[in-house]
């Protein structure tokens, strides 16, 4: 595939604007689709630049854009830097994919390359393998240079969490993958009228939450407890190649302006429902222990790291560490025990519960 012919679009996500151009019209159209109300036309002056390359030739007839590393130094076995530029020639992590980075004039560029070469048992197992390889891309192609971007110019930290607003205050629900964030949040909103602010990641700033507007993911175990109806959830057009999962949106997202949190649970099955105080300490052991047990949050520590390799900046590792504990030290922090065979209901009241009693005295509210 042609990798001169270019489309672009803009994005903007909290005051940081972002070019994205792309050889391959359908991994554009995705994005777009997936970033619903953060697009817009193309920026003349950017922060950052984003240049996706889809390939789908071997690397003898397609070689890519960064295939040449001469006057690159060797750094370990799968990366090349010079004082402005690194190549990552090997992510390891995501087979087939190459990063670049590199300074041009005042802007940040990155070029993201992924060659594409699907196994007859990866289009086995999905169906829809070439949008979940979109999908599995946004990270790299949007989400990840905006995030380092307001990590470094504003000390803004990502965290895995759902989160829901009632009035300017924000409840946060955070947990690994299938722990029962969405469709706790997804309930709150329907059964509660809460609104909803981000469904599995956001950033915070030491003071205020942000969200990042993603798709809605249900497996179709979490719809069957919840009304989707009621809660105006529409289906996504692009599957994404989500293996159980399906992808909805809220048909009106407004960005909504930042919320301060007022109460943090980290949730886990359970045989009965139950919620159980915790001290700040632990609480920011578990959040940073579920968010290093997150592959997308794993992935974007790994990306980070060959940007801090190219562009160090001192003090920048304690003062994320200092953030994400200002969160669980300014915010009642709870364990939120889930009984499954008990539906959503008794999850939400447990929840309003504890926000229209006193959360301070709350050791424990079982079933």
């Amino acid at each position: 595939m042609s990798s001169h012919r270019m489309r672009q679009l803009g994005v903007q996500m909290h005051g940081v604007t972002l070019n994205l151009q792309c050889n391959y019209d359908k991994l554009l159209d995705h994005t777009a689709c997936l970033l619903n109300g953060y697009t817009c036309p193309p920026w003349e002056s950017p922060h950052l630049v984003v240049t996706g390359h889809w390939l789908t030739q071997p690397p003898q007839d397609e070689p890519g854009p960064l295939a040449e590393t001469a006057g690159l130094d060797g750094f370990g076995k799968r990366m090349h830097l010079s004082a402005e530029q690194l190549v990552w020639t090997d992510v390891y992590r995501v087979k087939e994919l190459q990063l670049g980075f590199r300074r041009d004039g005042t802007t940040v560029a990155f070029d993201v390359v992924y060659r594409y070469a699907p196994l007859a048992r990866n289009l086995a197992r999905y169906p829809d393998y070439e949008e979940k390889k979109f999908f599995d891309l946004l990270r790299y192609l949007v989400l990840f240079p905006i995030a380092w971007h307001l990590e470094r110019t504003r000390g803004w930290v990502l965290v895995h969490a759902s989160a829901v607003a009632t009035g300017d205050r924000a409840i946060l629900v955070a947990g690994p993958g299938g722990a029962g964030k969405s469709t706790t949040c997804v309930a709150l909103v329907a059964r509660a009228g809460m609104t909803l602010v981000t469904e599995n990641l956001l950033f915070w700033d030491g003071t205020h939450i942000f969200p990042v507007l993603e798709p809605i993911r249900l497996t179709k175990e979490s719809l069957a407890l919840i009304d989707a109806d009621s809660a105006g959830l529409q289906p996504v057009s692009y599957r994404g190649g989500l293996k159980h999962k399906a992808l909805f949106q809220f048909p009106v997202q407004p960005i909504l302006p930042a919320v301060r949190p007022l109460v943090l649970f980290l949730p886990q099955f359970s045989s009965y429902g139950f919620v159980r105080r915790i001290p700040p300490g632990e609480a920011c052991e578990l959040l940073a222990a579920t968010n290093r047990l997150t592959l997308e949050l794993n992935d974007y520590y790994w990306y980070t790291a060959a940007l801090d390799l190219l562009w160090p900046q001192p003090g920048n590792a304690q003062r994320q560490l200092d953030v994400l504990q200002r969160l669980t030290d300014t915010t009642p922090c709870y364990t939120l025990g889930i009984d499954r065979s008990a539906g959503v209901g008794p999850v939400v009241d447990r929840i309003l519960q504890c926000l229209h009693g006193s959360p301070d005295s709350v050791e424990a509210v079982a079933s």
